[in-house]
């Protein structure tokens, strides 16, 4: 019985704080009344209803999730290479370590009128996803790498242990939760990099023209706040997806490390 009560505790208790925030967003739309601008919540979820049961919506949704999903993959596979070679290499970590600080110290809007420029609509979204993630990647897991106890190292190098072996029982455990944690920093920050691509490169049927679409050719608040209701639910129901993947593979809980 206790085991039910604590199953059922935190979906009540996420349900409690979703229902308090929508009550504080449905009061200051009362109290703005400039639906227009700012509709109410009451206004916004049955628009959102309506757009899961249209194709348009799977449409737009099914091509940003296979752009990014693309571009999170490749950042993460870049990042983790280089987070390695950095941190065992003292001459590519004075090569590479300024590039990536500076790719994470600019804004992504610059990043995104450049590209667009060489990549076009189609392909940028998922160039600046792998863009943003790459770098988060790559400290963290140079960091994991850095943090390798060197009473184990030395050890493996008296028992004269293998390449393989070195990587398999000295760093791949130091590198497991700092690699872990980014993966889903990552997530988050790949998707909304994404997004911002696509609403201002206009790439077709994806949901950041959607949402273009909503405010700058309709001035319709109602849909701007439902494709953005959308696009926050797709992102927090793949996050949760990614934490259950990680405990399910990894048999741990995902720690967010400085790192990130």
């Amino acid at each position: 019985m206790k085991q039910k009560l604590s199953i059922l505790k935190k979906p009540a208790i996420t349900l409690g704080v979703l229902a308090f925030w929508c009550l504080i967003w449905q009061l200051i739309a009362l109290w703005y009344n400039r639906p227009l601008i700012l509709p109410m919540p009451t206004q916004v979820f049955p628009r959102l209803i309506e757009l899961l049961f249209s194709g348009t919506f799977w449409q737009a949704a099914g091509t940003t999730c296979g752009s990014l999903l693309l571009g999170y993959v490749i950042g993460c596979a870049v990042g983790f290479l280089f987070g390695c070679l950095v941190a065992k290499s003292k001459v590519l970590n004075a090569l590479f370590t300024p590039l990536f600080s500076t790719v994470r110290a600019t804004p992504v809007a610059c990043f995104i009128i450049i590209a667009w420029v060489f990549l076009g609509p189609r392909r940028l979204p998922a160039f600046i996803s792998a863009l943003m993630v790459a770098p988060v990647m790559m400290t963290n897991v140079s960091a994991g790498i850095a943090a390798t106890p060197q009473p184990l190292l030395e050890t493996a190098q008296v028992y004269k242990l293998s390449l393989w072996d070195k990587v398999r029982v000295c760093y791949l455990p130091a590198i497991k939760p700092h690699a872990l944690s980014a993966l889903l920093t990552c997530a988050g920050l790949g998707w909304k990099a994404g997004i911002a691509a696509e609403v201002i490169a206009l790439s077709a049927n994806t949901l950041g023209y959607a949402v273009y679409q909503a405010k700058s050719w309709y001035m319709d608040a109602v849909d701007l706040f439902a494709w953005t209701v959308a696009i926050v639910l797709i992102e927090l129901t793949a996050e949760a997806l990614l934490k259950l993947v990680i405990r399910l593979t990894a048999g741990e809980e995902v720690r967010v490390h400085a790192n990130a």
